[in-house]
């Protein structure tokens, strides 16, 4: 009966998606092109980054690379709705050549940063792991997808409130947080599954009474500070103590939100971690191809201009750049915030908060 309700909430949500863009289209994102980051070529072993669409971005320092999600499949909204989805291995191939991880002579990817099981950011994580080589770090549901696609057991590393992970000069630290409003597909997955499978398969990946399986991820570089915040909610205050130069912000369905919660949303994440630059994460629709442009997603999903007006308006009060990644370019990050002149509004704590670990990482996928 679970399924069949699962199911169904699959088809609405196909329906719904098509009948909003054959009613509206897709947003334009032309009137925010001002706001494209641009910025020198990077110096040699300069932390580098580019964005590959929702929520993957892949961060190299030359020795060194990262990856969040790693999605690149990006199945239409009809199949998710008809049929099955499951890894698109031509599209995953194409992507990580044209960002340049699987060139000759690139640095190898060390690790792969999932942070939540649903398929727009876990579908291709087992098979990006499986081909780099990468960790897989996220959560035990998506150490089951990774054990599906035969990622060894020492290769995948479980994520809990708190818990820090070294990678060549990256330091991390995984930060449970809430997924967005009206989320669909709860709960974990408890077994691997061989896809193609079913949309409603790909759950969150946590329990609601641990506080849910999503994670927000603080990246560290040298002195550089990287806030990787993929899902619009927070609990207020989570990120006290939490000092970002850089927030990777997912806007989300923030559009459908309120006022009262945008500002919420803003302070927590933006002024209480101190950030100079916001770069939005999750804006574009996830059932459009790579090798084609990006576009916002369409009503009634989500109110794009709404989302942008409800960051650009404290953005402007707080003296904080709002800069969109063009896809596949690289950025350096260290030129990027180079060209900012510096906050009008600093609110940055100066203790640093120890946080209570809520989700265990003993309850892992190992077999």
């Amino acid at each position: 009966m679970r399924q069949g309700r699962s199911l169904s909430a699959v088809v609405a949500i196909a329906v719904s998606f098509l009948e909003g863009l054959s009613a509206c289209g897709y947003p334009s994102v032309a009137p925010y092109k001002a706001l494209e980051l641009k910025g020198p070529s990077p110096a040699s072993g300069e932390l580098r980054a580019q964005f590959l669409g929702v929520t993957t971005i892949l961060f190299d320092d030359g020795k060194t690379s990262i990856m969040t999600d790693g999605f690149f499949s990006r199945p239409p909204a009809l199949q998710m709705a008809l049929g099955k989805i499951g890894p698109d291995h031509a599209l995953i191939d194409d992507a990580l050549d044209r960002s340049g991880v699987t060139k000759p002579g690139a640095s190898k990817l060390d690790a792969l940063l999932v942070a939540h099981s649903h398929f727009d950011h876990a579908l291709d994580s087992g098979r990006v792991a499986k081909l780099t080589g990468a960790r897989l770090v996220g959560t035990a549901s998506t150490g089951e997808i990774g054990l599906a696609e035969s990622v060894p057991d020492d290769r995948i590393e479980l994520v809990c409130d708190g818990k820090t992970f070294d990678f060549g000069a990256f330091a991390i630290t995984a930060i449970q947080s809430p997924h967005s409003p009206n989320a669909k597909f709860p709960g974990v997955i408890e077994k691997p599954f061989h896809p193609p499978t079913h949309v409603s398969n790909y759950k969150e990946g946590g329990k609601e009474e641990e506080g849910g399986g999503n994670y927000s991820f603080l990246i560290r570089h040298g002195g550089i500070s990287m806030l990787f915040h993929p899902s619009a909610n927070v609990v207020p205050e989570r990120f006290q103590g939490v000092q970002a130069d850089v927030v990777f912000l997912g806007i989300g369905t923030l559009g459908l939100q309120s006022t009262a919660f945008a500002e919420r949303y803003w302070n927590a994440v933006v002024r209480d971690t101190g950030a100079r630059l916001v770069i939005p994460i999750h804006w574009d629709a996830f059932n459009l191809p790579l090798h084609e442009p990006l576009q916002p997603m369409p009503k009634p999903f989500d109110d794009f201009d709404n989302a942008m007006t409800m960051i650009l308006v404290p953005a402007n009060r707080d003296g904080v750049a709002v800069r969109f990644m063009p896809t596949f370019e690289i950025i350096g990050i260290e030129g990027a915030l180079r060209q900012l002149p510096a906050r009008r509004v600093d609110t940055r704590p100066r203790t640093v908060e120890t946080r209570t670990k809520r989700a265990s990482c003993d309850d892992g996928p190992k077999r």
